[in-house]
């Protein structure tokens, strides 16, 4: 009788599983790292470019709303028809008692303020300074204050923030200014100019402007 043996039977072997090299681990690091700088350079240059253009309104609205009030007064004082002075008179101490737009030359205030003094709510840091200068007709050359007014002034309005950016707005004001003639009777005056252009079948462009220098509805 043959006898019979049992072979024992051994399992497959399954491959060890693989690891990281060192080297993978690195440049897997290095990778990882590149991705985050990349986007916190994103982030970092949103919010410079979100706080920039905020700044920028910010400081247009600012320059606005001092020059709105500036040329709204005369264009010299009414109780100086020689015009012999410039800047403040006497009792003239701050933008509530200003009665002509001289008398703001050489204005600074910080942080921005209202007329009467007060400081504006979410401005803080914020800056505004005015010159105010007189010109010469023909060449708009800036003549001293002492010299004879040829009825043209310029006035320069500064607004700095909280970061040292600068906007600045210019308007050029003359004796004439609608706002400085009293109407002895009703008349019509220009307030708006617009005008469409169009080329050709192209979509007409419209574009307008409002005149500040107008004569205020009495």
């Amino acid at each position: 009788m043959k006898s019979s043996r049992l072979v024992p039977q051994h399992a497959p072997r399954r491959p060890l599983p693989h690891g990281l090299t060192l080297v993978e681990v690195t440049i897997s690091t290095l990778i990882v790292g590149c991705l985050i700088v990349a986007a916190l350079q994103s982030v970092g240059n949103m919010n410079r470019t979100w706080t920039t253009t905020n700044q920028l309104v910010d400081g247009q609205g600012l320059a606005q709303d001092l020059m709105r009030e500036i040329i709204s007064q005369n264009y010299s004082d009414p109780a100086y028809t020689a015009a012999t002075t410039w800047g403040p008179e006497s009792g003239e101490s701050n933008r509530t008692s200003f009665d002509d737009i001289d008398d703001y030359d050489d204005w600074t205030e910080s942080p921005a303020k209202d007329a009467t003094g007060t400081a504006l709510s979410g401005y803080t840091g914020w800056s505004r300074s005015v010159m105010v200068k007189k010109l010469g007709v023909w060449d708009y050359s800036v003549k001293s204050d002492t010299s004879t007014d040829t009825g043209l002034r310029r006035v320069t309005v500064t607004v700095t923030s909280p970061t040292g950016k600068t906007t600045t707005m210019m308007v050029y004001r003359t004796e004439d200014a609608g706002t400085s003639q009293a109407l002895s009777s009703n008349a019509t005056t220009v307030k708006w100019v617009g005008c469409n252009l169009k080329l050709g079948t192209n979509v007409p462009s419209t574009m307008s402007t409002s005149l500040s220098n107008h004569a205020e509805d009495q």
